[in-house]
């Protein structure tokens, strides 16, 4: 049964094309990693030198569950903060990004941390965001949604915020003109896939990085309707599960200026998937 829907999902994906208008140096080329999840490596030119990488969610696969950072208890802050590679690894995630915003930053990893924007995490409320900040919002059955506040958490079991909305109905909504790396979440028009997009940025000759417009305009050539600009900066990660069982960082993430290293954030969503089927 795995092996057939995994080849209904890739033969759906045959169909999933970006447009006319795609902004990216050469079309997507999808590979799977698990069931449900494939994964893309991308670059422009134009308007600067960009590269990313996107992972698209087949929501109605099986297997695929999502793990929203959890609260820290009674301790200090919202959260204890954690590299997306220790994330990962402590929660036997197959997939994680960096999601909502956060205070303060810290060197070391468990140090408490308070999430700027919306996060739940297995049902329960780790912080209730600001007035204005848009929110991912996923419930138990795998339907996801992208909403400004006020937000609706009845049968939400995770959720993290953003900074901005950058897709809606299709449109690209401009914003934020500033430059830098980007981790970004996006939903296609029939709900049945969630996109992860992150830029790499800060970085000459390699990725300059991106306005909140070119965001937009990425997910919706990578198919989504609705989308929201993350946490960024010298936060921006995205880290799978290699064939080991370790964290592989998939894009250069730039804390402190140095190229390649992890910052330690106190949001993150992760994703539970089952192992593609062998040969």
């Amino acid at each position: 049964m795995r092996s057939v829907l995994l080849v209904a999902f890739l033969t759906a994906s045959a169909g999933f094309s970006a447009g006319a208008d795609e902004p990216f140096a050469s079309p997507p080329l999808w590979k799977p990693l698990f069931v449900g999840i494939e994964r893309t490596d991308l670059s422009a030119e134009s308007p600067r030198l960009m590269k990313g990488h996107a992972v698209r969610i087949d929501l109605t696969a099986p297997g695929i569950e999502f793990l929203a950072t959890p609260g820290n208890g009674d301790r200090p802050g919202e959260t204890d903060g954690l590299k997306t590679s220790t994330f990962l690894k402590r929660h036997k995630l197959q997939l994680a990004i960096n999601a909502a915003p956060f205070a303060p930053i810290h060197k070391d990893e468990d140090k408490e941390q308070d999430v700027v924007g919306v996060q739940v995490s297995r049902g329960k409320l780790v912080s209730p965001g600001q007035e204005k900040l848009p929110a991912l919002l996923l419930t138990k059955d795998n339907k996801a949604a992208i909403t400004a506040p006020p937000f609706n958490f009845e049968g939400i079991e995770n959720a993290v915020g953003g900074f901005h909305i950058v897709l809606k109905k299709g449109e690209v909504i401009a914003g934020d003109k500033s430059i830098h790396p980007r981790t970004a979440a996006g939903v296609t028009a029939d709900g049945k896939t969630l996109v992860f997009l992150v830029i790499d940025g800060r970085q000459k000759e390699f990725s300059d990085g991106a306005t909140t417009g070119d965001v937009g305009a990425w997910l919706k050539a990578l198919g989504c309707t609705e989308g929201i600009n993350l946490d960024g900066g010298g936060t921006t990660a995205l880290v799978v599960e290699g064939a080991d069982g370790a964290p592989t960082v998939v894009n250069r993430p730039i804390h402190a200026n140095k190229p390649g290293t992890e910052r330690v954030a106190a949001s993150h969503l992760g994703v539970y998937a089952r192992p593609l089927p062998k040969k």
